[in-house]
């Protein structure tokens, strides 16, 4: 008989394979499984996929509400200055993340040109 905590191990595996599939395609889902060792019935996969899928959505709702409601309610405590210096925390991070993006486009045109030179070490 499996134990509790090897069960849940599995069952928390088996959500884990379904998420990386995006809920989708259960018969590799299934074979996946399969190839880690965990005996599961395809018509009760597919069906627990549906389910977890509906909960995630659910939790993912849930989640987006509370953060606009913990919005919301932020904005109204803030103050001038609070709100200025947020503006210019983003505004920087903002440039930041350009910075990096231009960075990473000049690095990615350089492995496309040396594909496409074919010149390796």
């Amino acid at each position: 008989m499996l134990s509790d905590k090897s069960r849940s191990d599995k069952v928390e595996m088996i959500k884990n394979l379904i998420r990386a599939n995006n809920y989708k395609d259960c018969q590799k889902t299934y074979e996946q499984c399969i190839n880690v060792g965990i005996s599961v019935n395809l018509i009760s996969l597919t069906r627990f996929t549906e389910k977890l899928e509906l909960l995630d959505r659910a939790d993912r709702s849930k989640r987006i509400e509370q953060l606009q409601q913990e919005k919301n309610q932020l904005k109204k405590a803030l103050t001038y200055e609070q709100v200025k210096q947020r503006e210019t925390a983003i505004t920087f991070e903002l440039g930041e993340l350009k910075i990096k993006e231009n960075r990473l486009m000049e690095e990615l045109n350089e492995l496309s040109k040396l594909l496409d030179s074919k010149q390796f070490n």
